[in-house]
């Protein structure tokens, strides 16, 4: 589903300005192998993956395209892409507009010209107004658009116009965002024609000016240098500075003409509606990895969690203590998380797992785990060999797979040749697919024939309907590999044939010459005994054949291989 000065921050009232945030502060800102005989002479082993490889570690957190969850996400990037607002229907992706400017006009921009009396009727609760991109980021850093504005504000409504009202901009028809700025021009809170300029970076002017008509107030500060008495904006930049929602740079200036980031803006707001945060669940939650981007010491990290997610909050001392956060609700990032000192457990699908036994592990209500037994074995995992019958001699890291799968529950009805007959393939670049065949051994001893893990399971995840159970496991450390068996998973390690010490030769990927483990044999490890070990389901029964081979590799063997390579695939 982990990814504070937080007290000192909030003390410092932190704002558009928010001393806290840097980004404000500066403005800108490879034995050789044998060809299989009809004999009983053993093959040679695979040539598969090692850690040597550059691995493949899973989407990018600096994925730039834009969108939202299932929740609707207020997010956007540097070059003005949309996120999917909460609207009943789900609008078809936004393609991405140019790259945002701060307008040029330092004029009121798109405001009525006379103050509203009164605002619109906001929300009581602590509900959700800001979220992520899809790929799991918040991009907090980033500057606030106008459209993302619009739908911040949009949110907080507590009875909205259904933004179908007379509305003549020319540029917002048939967007994510139309009916949030419909619904706010409908109350008054924009002006009514021309452009609307959704994809330009809001100013900070702009933006109090905005939060200022949809909850008036009044009241007057000792000022800015940079806001003069003539300035549009300027009654309510010193409105918003007199009740604490702004505070200006340590030079003294507010800097109305700047953009303001996300995160910037969800501390502006915060102070608005009097929102100060959990600081225990707010910290839980980033490490938890709310967002991929966030992390729980980053300045913004409990403002972002109080704009971010809906509950019902008391007061708290200073600030607030939260009650009735929905988790069942929240998306976070999957495996194994400490916050404070409790290890919590995040499945493939997201979710944060209570309430139930993990393994050797038990989750309360909360999603802690309690460690209940310090072993655990698969008993249920079905023996597939790579030689009897189907004679794949380089095949290993995919009969181990499907052992996994369909111990875990996956492909239940899939024969091991046509597993392996499916496999993606690639000439020379195991990232992209099986190199060769995974029924012949590459007699020329240059070419890789293997899958490395991250296309592999992507391969595999085909077979596990919408779930995404099996990931790219490498990198990960024992400690991570005991976790993963003692909640009841299980993963196809990258070994070597034998148990043998990893020896090396030089590989053609791709045209160019990579130096790699060449004794390469993979096996699905399926439990861990601190006394007796790993237990290894391992395809390669050519000594013992018709006979299943599991058994238990002591932890000294098995640790030392795992600790030279890391390299695996996890199923889950």
């Amino acid at each position: 589903m982990w990814k504070r000065p937080i007290a000192g921050a909030l003390a410092l009232v932190l704002s558009l300005s928010l001393l806290a945030s840097p980004a404000l502060a500066t403005e800108t800102k490879d034995a050789d192998q044998q060809a299989p005989a009809a004999s009983d002479t053993p093959p040679a082993p695979d040539t598969g993956s090692d850690a040597d490889t550059t691995p493949g570690t899973g989407g990018d957190k600096n994925d730039s395209t834009p969108g939202g969850d299932t929740n609707n996400s207020t997010g956007g990037n540097n070059n003005g892409s949309a996120e999917t607002p909460s609207t009943p229907e789900a609008p078809a992706e936004p393609t991405t507009p140019t790259t945002p400017t701060t307008p040029t006009t330092p004029e009121r921009p798109s405001t009525p010209s006379t103050p509203l009396p009164h605002g619109p009727t906001l929300r009581q609760d602590h509900v959700r107004y800001m979220e992520g991109f899809e790929n799991g980021t918040f991009r907090p850093d980033q500057k606030l658009t106008r459209a993302q504005a619009a739908q911040l504000v949009y949110r907080l409504l507590a009875t909205p116009d259904n933004g179908t009202g007379a509305c003549s901009y020319t540029d917002i028809a048939g967007q994510w965002y139309t009916q949030p700025i419909r619904a706010l021009c409908a109350l008054g809170l924009f002006d009514n024609g021309g452009k609307f300029r959704p994809n330009d970076v809001m100013t900070r002017a702009e933006f109090i000016d905005l939060l200022v008509r949809t909850k008036p107030i009044s009241g007057s500060s000792a000022g800015f240098p940079d806001v003069s008495s003539g300035y549009w904006a300027a009654s309510q930049i010193q409105a918003a500075a007199s009740h604490d929602w702004i505070s200006g740079f340590p030079d003294g200036t507010f800097r109305p003409n700047s953009g303001l980031t996300r995160a910037e803006a969800c501390t502006v707001v915060n102070n608005m509606l009097g929102r100060t945060g959990d600081a225990a669940q707010a910290t839980r939650l980033i490490a938890l990895g709310l967002y991929s981007d966030v992390s729980a010491s980053y300045w913004g990290a409990r403002t972002i969690a109080e704009a971010s997610v809906s509950h019902t909050a008391a007061a708290s001392g200073s600030g607030e203590s939260w009650n009735g956060v929905d988790v069942a609700s929240m998306t976070f990032t999957p495996g194994f998380h400490a916050a404070g000192n409790q290890l919590y457990y995040v499945a493939w699908t997201g979710k944060l797992v209570t309430n139930t036994t993990l393994g050797a592990y038990k989750a309360d209500a909360t999603g802690a785990l309690t460690q209940t037994a310090k072993s655990y074995q698969m008993t249920n995992v079905p023996y597939i060999s790579q030689i009897d019958n189907i004679y794949a001699w380089v095949g290993c890291e995919a009969v181990a797979d499907l052992m996994g799968l369909k111990a875990k529950g996956y492909a239940q009805d899939v024969t091991i040749k046509y597993f392996l007959d499916n496999l993606p393939r690639s000439k020379s670049d195991p990232e992209k697919g099986f190199v060769g065949s995974p029924y012949v051994p590459d007699t020329s001893k240059r070419t890789r024939t293997t899958i490395y893990p991250a296309k592999l399971a992507e391969y595999s995840n085909t077979y596990c309907g919408s779930d995404n159970p099996c990931a790219d496991f490498r990198g990960a450390s024992v400690t991570d590999l005991q976790r993963e068996l003692l909640a009841g998973n299980c993963v196809v390690g990258y070994m070597t044939l034998w148990w043998a010490s990893p020896y090396y030769r030089t590989y053609n990927i791709e045209g160019t010459q990579q130096r790699l483990v060449s004794n390469n044999h993979a096996v699905l490890v399926c439990g861990y005994d601190p006394n007796k070990g790993y237990y290894i389901s391992d395809p390669y029964n050519y000594y013992n054949r018709g006979q299943v081979h599991q058994y238990w590799e002591n932890a000294k063997t098995f640790e030392a291989i795992w600790n030279a390579r890391k390299v695996g695939m996890v199923i889950r």
